[in-house]
């Protein structure tokens, strides 16, 4: 099954970048990710939107990820029809 196929025939997440993190995933602000009905974990899908945008790896550290609107951990389970969000660190002055 090529990526395409996998695309289209599995159900998606949608995740949203904000602030500098849309630059790092190459201008993107919300896409839809294909995830197993069975789900993934948050750190896997980490890993996998690092391999498609290396620049975002720099932020690893520093990413907070919330599913739903709540603040989750990497070892969290997300199933398709999901809302997850990545954010960089606050920042103030």
């Amino acid at each position: 099954m090529s990526e395409n196929d996998r695309e289209s025939t599995v159900p998606a997440l949608k995740v949203l970048f904000f602030s500098l993190l849309q630059e790092a995933a190459g201008g993107q602000k919300q896409i839809a990710w294909p995830v197993e009905p069975s789900g993934t974990t948050v750190a896997s899908l980490l890993v996998e939107f690092y391999a498609r945008w290396p620049e975002l790896k720099a932020w690893d550290g520093q990413i907070r990820v919330a599913v739903d609107l709540e603040y989750v951990a990497r070892d969290h389970l997300v199933k398709p029809g999901q809302e997850m969000a990545l954010m960089p660190p606050v920042q103030g002055g």
